[in-house]
């Protein structure tokens, strides 16, 4: 059995054998399968780009430690790649006791201008395909009596965001869906854990079109930390975690500003680079 090891924190109560993990190929997703890979944690690696998940895997295999590593091709927003990750999460051959709901995407620019496909495609990703994944993991993990999903949200989450309101919105979802899951299941065996991270130095953004130049440089957080913070938190059998120090002061100073107040100043930030 894969134990978690020091780099995934202190608590010793989550073991995991086998974790899957969406979106695996790039930034984070691709952090959180080095870190499990290193704890011993056998993977099945989903993404759009195989050609990224092979030289991943082959990654992980050639540090000699003999895990099982799997790859699973499919764009999650194609109900037929979905079906097949779907499928894979709930069977009980070689079971899935970690979900890493990761995979995600998002465009910047006002709504009535983006294309249409894209807001589908955010919304397919980042709601659809998380909820049905999730649904499946938790059927089969409840009935097994112990298994753990990990949901990956937004800071953006806690607000409205113009210029991305699509993506902050399916990221509030997320937040709200985990908080309502994990109590669901207490004293089931199985727990639901959201992260919210901040700003994150991946392709993401470059991929979404997104305009920071007016964003502060401080809080950026790289992959790797995110990453080992919302392990650390899977593994302790947290709810939720904000990742980052600064990113965690303004979540709770936003909760003491007036939403009006939040709202202006968020709607000022995002707007000034496309007057």
């Amino acid at each position: 059995m894969g134990a978690l090891g020091m780099g995934l924190g202190r608590s010793r109560e989550a073991r995991w054998e086998r974790a899957l993990v969406t979106g695996a190929s790039t930034g984070i997703g691709r952090a959180m399968a080095v870190h499990l890979a290193a704890a011993g944690v056998e993977l099945v690696l989903v993404a759009r780009s195989g050609d990224r998940l092979d030289e991943l895997a082959e990654e992980l295999r050639a540090n000699g430690s003999g895990l099982d590593i799997e790859v699973l091709e499919a764009d999650l927003f194609e109900p037929a790649g979905l079906a097949v990750v779907e499928k894979r999460v709930a069977t009980d051959d070689a079971p899935i006791d970690l979900l890493v709901n990761n995979a995600g995407l998002g465009y910047e620019g006002p709504l009535h201008a983006q294309d249409g496909a894209e807001v589908s495609e955010t919304i397919g990703v980042n709601v659809v395909a998380l909820t049905q994944l999730t649904h499946a993991a938790l059927a089969s993990m409840t009935a097994r009596g112990r298994g753990q999903v990990l949901l990956v949200s937004s800071m953006a989450s806690l607000q409205g965001m113009p210029m991305t309101a699509v993506y902050a919105a399916t990221k509030a979802y997320i937040t709200s869906l985990g908080e309502a899951l994990y109590e669901e299941h207490k004293g089931t065996g199985v727990t639901v854990t959201t992260v919210l991270p901040g700003l994150t130095r991946t392709e993401f953004h470059e991929r979404g079109r997104w305009n920071l130049d007016n964003w502060p440089s401080a809080g950026w957080q790289s992959a790797e930390a995110v990453a080992s913070e919302a392990l650390q938190a899977a593994a302790r059998r947290r709810p939720e975690v904000v990742t980052g120090r600064l990113n965690r002061l303004l979540a709770v100073l936003s909760s003491k500003a007036p939403r009006r107040i939040r709202r202006f100043i968020i709607g000022w930030t995002a707007r000034r680079p496309w007057r």
